[in-house]
């Protein structure tokens, strides 16, 4: 039998077992509802695979700002990296760059979202951190992050006077070339070894991502209150 099959029965079981039913006996009608007819008692589901599956239902349905904070919590196991600095870990980096960007822009989320994840893909794949967080990520960061995430590198390259003329022009030029400035600014500040420089995180990760969720409600609620950008056709487009 496939694993695929005995996957069926089991969250059938599981489901069943919801409605009140013992284990052993939602085991035999989960496998007569699924396979439709008999099956080998070796082929059952175990007491064990059950109880995975009712778990597995139990747990509520992670939603993006979920698998953003496990994204970011992973940069804990990143140290001595040169985009962190000083920084004790990557998570450290990560949070004060996000107090810094949130202290001049307390309420513009899709903004605060790429300062949070734009050096998450450093706990993926450090050699191609940003194509390894957007993968990561997918659908949970809206057009408008994906372009701050997208243009960090070049921002980054315009504080060090490495980024060629029309890249810069075209940086400079675009609605929100300013604030991706701002997040490598802030990026760089965050990892210096100068403690005057070094903006100290503001509260956990759980704080930080308690007020993304916030702000997305917010947004939610009044459709106006959405970023001219995120619309935009050249939003993204070089």
């Amino acid at each position: 039998m496939s694993d695929k099959l005995r996957q069926r029965m089991a969250l059938e079981a599981a489901r069943l077992v919801n409605e009140g039913r013992d284990i052993a006996t939602a085991r035999y009608r989960a496998a007569r509802a699924v396979q439709r007819g008999w099956v080998p008692e070796e082929d059952l589901p175990s007491t064990a695979e059950i109880r995975q599956a009712l778990t597995a239902a139990s747990q509520p349905a992670l939603d993006r700002f979920d698998r953003i904070a496990e994204a970011v919590g992973l940069l804990a196991s990143v140290r001595s990296h040169p985009a962190i600095g000083s920084a004790s870990d990557g998570l450290e980096h990560a949070l004060a760059v996000f107090a810094a960007i949130h202290a001049e822009h307390p309420y513009d989320e899709e903004l605060l979202t790429a300062a949070l994840v734009i050096h998450a893909g450093l706990a993926i794949d450090r050699g191609n951190r940003v194509p390894a967080i957007l993968e990561a990520l997918g659908e949970s960061l809206t057009p408008r992050t994906v372009w701050f995430v997208e243009t960090m590198p070049l921002a980054e390259a315009h504080l060090v006077g490495s980024i060629g003329q029309r890249a810069r022009r075209r940086l400079e030029a675009h609605p929100d070339g300013e604030l991706a400035i701002l997040v490598a600014l802030a990026s760089r500040r965050a990892a210096s070894p100068d403690p005057q420089q070094r903006a100290m995180p503001a509260g956990d990760l759980d704080e930080a991502v308690a007020i993304l969720r916030a702000l997305d409600a917010e947004d939610a609620d009044d459709p106006a209150s959405e970023s001219d950008t995120s619309d935009d056709p050249d939003a993204r487009d070089w």
